[in-house]
């Protein structure tokens, strides 16, 4: 028989059935949906929490610290070897000095870092007034180092001048009495009452003098290329370190999680298993002199096998993919009920469910392949039918 007409018959025997049919594609969906929400609410904590740590830029950088002998410093030197490597797209140094801020009558000392602007971003600051943004006349200043100045109303100090005297570093990089006074306007204010610091543009400190740099920002072009960048640097003798490390590590425990989560769904899945195994053992004994007279018109015991195997496959594919589709549904109410709550109370609205694309195709297969399982003993007990016992049977 052509592979049409095998699923033909199949579609029919399932059809003239719908009530049995329904009830145990439903067993199906059943399993695969409680799968699909258990499973896409861990993918969504997963990416949720990836990106409360980094965001995806993030996760391309590598941060490089001075070696422990004295020769390896951060220097225009190293960043020229570093910029050669084939995986590098940018490097960025970052320096750091003593300085005092004086705003009115008030003053303090705080700790200025230099970097460049295109990678103030990677520095996982928590904002709490005004813009990410430095420049030459701009900087973000720690709301530790403005309470030390006596201000209380953070907000208000966004746009406002302040002076800053950096001390100037001698031919040796070390830091010298001679100070340089540099005016500029704050435009952000980052969420830290322990430590006083403030960012600027890496120009403002590189003219005080040569000095070794603080730490090297290295951003590959590719995330998976991020661990080839190390090794490189290290094989220098310099240490190195990258969030990726916790993001390896998040995704160590949730996939742990999502294994758990997933068995849950599947006790549910193998009890719809035994349902369609039921189903075709039942479907068997109704349909002995129907596959009788099949044989004796000349249908061949693999045809007879065929028919009860695509029915098992048939109901396997329907169940995963109503499944995926009403594991989806439930996710994404669930999804908005709980957002719902969180902006009405004074929260912020995340997505807490997702379903990538190759889990989905994943358990659709995985319920097409379990059904088809189900149903193969049915299937060669039907096609070892002998004829005229089939006929006899009533």
């Amino acid at each position: 028989m052509r592979f049409i007409d095998i699923f033909r018959m199949a579609f029919g025997n399932l059809k003239r059935n719908k009530m049995r049919t329904t009830l145990t594609v439903a067993g199906v969906v059943v399993g695969i949906g409680a799968i699909v929400f258990l499973v896409s609410l861990g993918f969504g904590l997963q990416d949720l929490m990836i990106r409360k740590v980094a965001n995806l830029e993030a996760l391309t950088l590598v941060t490089v610290r001075p070696g422990n002998e004295k020769e390896q410093l951060l220097n225009d030197e190293l960043i020229d070897k570093l910029e050669s490597l084939g995986e590098v797209v940018n490097v960025s140094p970052v320096l750091t000095n003593p300085a005092s801020i004086s705003i009115d009558d008030s003053f303090s000392d705080l700790l200025v870092r230099g970097i460049r602007p295109e990678f103030i971003m990677f520095e996982e600051l928590s904002l709490s007034e005004g813009a990410m943004e430095i420049d030459d006349s701009k900087m973000i200043i720690s709301s530790a180092a403005l309470s030390s100045l006596n201000i209380e109303n953070n907000a208000g100090v966004i746009d406002q001048e302040v002076t800053v005297e950096l001390y100037k570093r001698d031919g040796k990089g070390e830091i010298t009495q001679n100070k340089t006074n540099k005016v500029f306007t704050i435009s952000g204010i980052v969420t830290d009452d322990k430590v006083k610091f403030a960012y600027v543009h890496f120009d403002n400190l590189k003219i005080l003098g040569d000095a070794p740099y603080y730490e090297l920002k290295v951003k590959a072009a590719e995330r998976n290329q991020v661990e080839t960048v190390r090794r490189s640097i290290e094989s220098m003798g310099y240490p190195t370190t990258s969030i990726k490390d916790t993001v390896d590590q998040i995704d160590q425990a949730f996939m742990i999680i999502k294994s758990v989560l997933g068995a849950f769904g599947m006790i549910a899945l193998f009890v719809a298993a035994i349902g369609i195994f039921n189903t075709m053992t039942i479907s068997l004994l109704e349909r002995t002199h129907e596959i009788g007279v099949m044989k004796a018109i000349g249908g061949r015991n693999k045809d007879v096998s065929r028919i009860f195997s695509t029915e098992a496959a048939i109901i396997g594919l329907l169940g995963g993919l109503f499944g995926v589709g009403s594991g989806w549904i439930l996710g994404m109410a669930l999804n908005g009920l709980v957002n719902f709550i969180a902006v009405s109370v004074g929260g912020e609205a995340n997505d807490y469910f997702s379903l990538p694309i190759d889990f989905v195709l994943i358990v659709i297969a995985f319920s097409f392949v379990v059904s088809t399982v189900a149903g193969i003993w049915p299937a060669r007990r039907a096609a070892k039918l002998n004829p005229l016992e089939a006929l006899r049977y009533e």
